[in-house]
């Protein structure tokens, strides 16, 4: 950590065989977020290339998304003990997001909004209108500030830690991370907790590029239907046959899609 205030974010991820993305977000995080933080990069067992230079924890084996992250939450629960520091919130990332033409600290904006507004559980950068993403609410809407919306993302988004260990986290058998955003969405709303984006404050999100560089030890589209299997199965078992209706719409107004 970089000093021992007593709420510094932790900043989580995930890569595997993605090093370069993994080295550019990490760059610009350590150039630019001046907030207290720890930045930890799980390498999910990366075996076609490096690992990123900024690696804090190295597995051997591919154990997916939902855990990379976990297995970082836990380092970061470590670190609280050690250094007598808990962490106020975590920020969660991917590499296939891009901080793109940003500049400067794009971090702070959101811890402030979160300790001003303790209802809130979690809020996200809002997303370029050119992201490959089905989640069109979290385009930027060009407001400039944050709104309040149904369900966030994991392609960068900051939760409260103290409410979000609350809940578990996420469920370690979502292994793709389909569904662990639903479920962890659809909680918030029904604690009467809220969840913001941030137009103005815009990443970019490019999906498939890994694939595209054979870099995932399998296709796009088997990917796809593994996580689609996956997060069904679970989902299910949790909330019934009805699932769908109930992740998507329960505890949802209109105006938050």
């Amino acid at each position: 950590m970089q000093n021992k205030t007593s709420d510094p974010v932790a900043i989580i991820l995930p890569n595997y065989n993605m090093p370069e993305a993994a080295d550019v977000i990490s760059d610009y995080i350590e150039a630019n977020i001046k907030y207290p933080h720890k930045l930890i990069v799980v390498d999910n067992g990366s075996d076609l290339v490096p690992p990123s230079k900024w690696t804090s924890l190295l597995v051997n084996e591919n154990i997916q998304t939902t855990a990379g992250w976990l297995m970082g939450l836990s380092y970061a629960d470590y670190l609280a003990n050690k250094h007598h520091a808990k962490f106020f919130a975590y920020w969660l990332l991917i590499t296939s997001t891009s901080f793109g033409e940003n500049k400067g600290d794009i971090l702070s904006p959101l811890v402030e909004f979160l300790k001003n507004n303790p209802d809130a559980a979690a809020i996200a950068h809002s997303v370029t209108k050119d992201s490959t993403t089905g989640w069109k609410h979290l385009f930027d809407k060009g407001t400039g500030s944050p709104r309040q919306t149904w369900m966030l993302d994991n392609i960068s988004t900051l939760y409260r830690a103290d409410w979000f260990d609350k809940t578990g986290r996420f469920d370690p058998k979502m292994q793709y991370a389909w569904g662990s955003d639903l479920e962890t969405s659809y909680l918030a709303r029904s604690q009467g907790k809220s969840l913001w984006v941030y137009d103005g404050l815009s990443v970019t999100k490019k999906s498939d590029i890994a694939y595209q560089m054979n870099r995932m030890q399998m296709s796009a589209k088997d990917r796809h239907r593994l996580a689609t299997e996956n997060m069904t199965e679970v989902l299910k078992s949790k909330y019934g046959n009805n699932w769908k209706n109930i992740i998507y719409n329960k505890y949802v107004k209109p105006s938050w899609y």
